[in-house]
């Protein structure tokens, strides 16, 4: 039985890292459930993840999950990523997670009940960069958001968010108005519709959604940027503590190495949002929700945006 031999990390101190490769150590494979000898000696290892065939020709999270399942493998394993058939509430990803017997992995910003729910790995998987938030709005509207200057003016207008995403209290909180639908798709196509007035994405996704949707009728605003700190973790069954680590230990190679911020700054999704990025006022939101657990404090976890938003103004106050 193999185990992933302890590498130097800031991530874990080294009593902690070998606490938890004892846990795994009698039987890796039987807590990476399903794996399968093929003849030729390979062992197979399944790994269902949330993606949909929409997003598999080059989906970040799915690519940077197999870097890092990859960076802590045996020669002898095979990692196969099996993508979901349809998209699902964040709300039944959840579910799944916590009740799926085989791998199974999700990725979602954190808030204190999905870490009560399942099993985070915590290292921000897009660097911070979710909780700085542009607005997909409808091409005509433009005007209308011209005269927003800030969070009162924007709370005057109506956002679409998921029923069951994190973003959703935190913008409520902050006395944004907020009307929901249970996936994404939904709400591209309420605001299509004209059902709400924006939806807020963050910069590693709203270009690359437009693009990958081929949308016609919807643009991304020009003129303003929401912030709220924020972490996107992977996260997995809370028995699983195997491919836990096998996740966290993997990603911890993939920074050490420098792989992690090369994909990271390559990736379309990252890339082509940050080279739209303009001159914008940025509205900072409290976050109340964050989890104590965030590894704020730890510099090689974020992303410095400071010099690509010179000239932006702060038109609220947070508490980061």
């Amino acid at each position: 039985m193999l185990v992933p031999a302890p590498q130097k990390s800031h991530r874990l101190p080294g009593h902690r890292l070998w606490l938890y490769l004892s846990v795994v150590s009698a039987s890796l494979l039987a807590g990476i459930s399903a794996a399968e000898q093929s003849a030729g000696g390979e062992i197979h290892i399944p790994v269902v993840v949330q993606a949909t065939k929409l997003e598999e020709p080059a989906d970040y999270f799915t690519t940077l999950l197999l870097m890092a399942l990859n960076a802590s493998k045996a020669d002898n394993e095979v990692i196969d990523i099996i993508f979901s058939e349809r998209d699902y509430a964040q709300a039944r990803w959840i579910n799944l997670a916590q009740n799926e017997k085989r791998n199974f992995v999700i990725w979602t910003m954190t808030d204190n009940e999905r870490e009560q729910q399942l099993r985070p790995i915590r290292i921000p998987l897009c660097k911070g960069l979710f909780g700085y938030r542009v607005l997909l709005i409808r091409a005509n509207d433009q005007e209308r958001f011209n005269a927003v200057q800030d969070l009162k003016g924007l709370s005057e207008l109506l956002a679409g968010q998921g029923t069951h995403w994190p973003d959703t209290p935190i913008m409520q909180r902050n006395g944004l108005r907020v009307t929901t639908a249970e996936t994404t798709e939904s709400l591209f196509r309420m605001i299509n519709a004209g059902r709400f007035d924006y939806f807020p994405r963050g910069i590693s996704e709203a270009w690359f959604e437009l693009a990958q949707r081929k949308e016609k009728n919807l643009v991304v605003e020009k003129n303003i940027m929401l912030y709220y700190p924020t972490a996107l973790y992977f996260f997995v069954n809370k028995n699983n503590e195997a491919l836990a680590v096998r996740i966290e230990t993997g990603l911890e190679k993939l920074i050490d190495s420098g792989e992690f911020d090369e994909f990271f700054y390559r990736h379309p999704r990252v890339n082509f949002g940050l080279e739209n990025l303009t001159s914008r006022r940025v509205i900072k939101l409290d976050n109340p929700f964050l989890p104590t657990g965030v590894p704020v404090n730890n510099p090689r976890y974020w992303i410095d945006l400071n010099s690509r938003t010179a000239g932006t103004s702060s038109t609220s106050t947070a508490n980061p």
